[in-house]
């Protein structure tokens, strides 16, 4: 509408001029249309972003995400990476002091048996090493302006963290006692699999592009945990101590914020 008004404006001047003068004359004038038409060339020609997450560290992810326009209203993200210390899932974990968590130990749960070993998500012994990530997320632009706009997305991740810790010994100073101070050293891992429905909005300028988002879903956790158990059976006899590792899982709901920002062509 905004346009129509403009040309109806211009014109009006450049008839009277033709009028009033006795011969006959053809005037044309061109418009510059690209400043209106900016956004609809933008969503024609540009069909590839690439882009980063400023606050992957919190999580522990260093994905480089590429996202491929394949028509007007759907795009495809794409995610790859590499992961650290999940800061946020530690948080969370230590404050619900390892809820809804189901460990796997080879021993009667009746029994009193205790885990000697420094809890998952503690980090005194503990120490994360760099393990992997991927991402896969389909996108469905309500306004048929991708990339551009408001979207609906199905995404999963899945994220490999490894870690290391230092496993049970003789205390030099305490004889009889077990510490974890400069033990040998034991691999430990968790996968996270994220299944969620996501809803953002995606703000393209002339290069660069920044990505909200807000997800929720599912989340499912499996890992192994190293262990050096103590204590009595069910029947009060003192056992010999037991070493290993245990497998633990978690399923949970899983709620996200996100910020990206990008670079498109």
């Amino acid at each position: 509408m905004k346009k129509i008004i403009l040309m109806l404006l211009m014109t009006i001047p450049v008839f009277a001029i033709a009028q009033s003068n006795s011969k006959d004359t053809v005037i044309r004038i061109e418009l510059d249309h690209s400043k209106y038409d900016k956004k609809n060339k933008k969503a024609s020609t540009e069909k590839n972003i690439i882009k980063f997450s400023p606050l992957g560290f919190l999580t522990g992810s260093f994905p480089i995400y590429y996202e491929r326009v394949v028509n007007d209203f759907f795009s495809v993200q794409t995610g790859l990476g590499f992961t650290s210390r999940n800061y946020m899932r530690s948080i969370i974990q230590q404050a619900s002091e390892n809820n809804n968590i189901d460990f796997s130990y080879p021993w009667d749960p009746s029994a009193n048996i205790t885990d000697q070993t420094e809890e998952s998500y503690y980090f005194q012994y503990r120490s994360a090493t760099p393990g992997f990530m991927f991402n896969i997320q389909p996108r469905l632009y309500f306004e048929s302006d991708a990339p551009d706009g408001a979207y609906l997305g199905v995404s999963y991740d899945f994220l490999r963290y490894n870690f290391k810790t230092t496993g049970m010994r003789d205390d030099p100073f305490n004889p009889g006692i077990k510490t974890q101070v400069g033990g040998p050293t034991k691999k430990e891992h968790e996968n996270i699999s994220d299944l969620m429905a996501t809803f953002g909005y995606h703000d393209v300028y002339d290069h660069l592009s920044v990505d909200y988002s807000i997800g929720m879903g599912i989340r499912n956790v499996k890992g192994i945990k190293y262990y050096y158990a103590t204590g009595y059976d069910i029947n009060s006899n003192p056992i010999t101590p037991l070493e290993g590792f245990a497998n633990y899982k978690q399923t949970t709901f899983n709620f996200n914020l996100g910020i990206k920002v990008g670079y498109h062509f």
